[in-house]
């Protein structure tokens, strides 16, 4: 057993040193990140400050890549901001425009899902046809039950940074 004890003694000694370079490492990522989400509520309060809604920030990302895109009014009853439209391929958007940190949770990506899915049925859009987006200011706003189902390929569904 003393040479197994020595064996592990032996090798730790070898590699003690990247112990401080991966803390570094981590801690800058989370600061880079911290930074970064800083930057984009600045630019979003600036940008709201200024009339550009994330909804007409949004409409006018899908225009550039070369979307029609069609808005329902607000007090619509449909949990659909936007309808974007090219060829043959439809995207159903929702805009949340929350500031606080893991505010979105799995219930509001599912009740957006579910509204999305019975808009393709009732207007006889194939789901092969169709994806849902769910766009917001930074990543920090949603819960991690909601990341997990917007990276869940089964749902058709993804987040967009704006």
């Amino acid at each position: 057993m003393g040479n197994l004890s020595d064996i592990i003694i032996g090798s730790l000694s070898q590699i003690w040193h990247l112990v401080p370079i991966i803390i570094f490492i981590v801690l800058f990522k989370k600061f880079i990140t911290m930074k970064d989400n800083k930057n984009r509520k600045n630019k979003n309060e600036e940008n709201e400050k200024n009339g550009l809604t994330l909804e007409l920030r949004a409409i006018k990302k899908y225009e550039d890549l070369g979307y029609k895109v069609i808005s329902p009014e607000i007090n619509s009853e449909t949990d659909i901001d936007m309808f974007c439209y090219k060829d043959d391929k439809t995207i159903l958007v929702k805009c949340k425009n929350n500031s606080e940190s893991k505010s979105i949770k799995e219930e509001d990506i599912m009740s957006f899902y579910g509204t999305a899915i019975k808009y393709l049925r009732t207007n006889n859009i194939e789901e092969k046809n169709a994806s849902f987006r769910y766009v917001v200011p930074y990543k920090d706003v949603f819960h991690k039950s909601a990341i997990n189902i917007l990276m869940d390929d089964s749902y058709n569904c993804k987040y967009v940074l704006i």
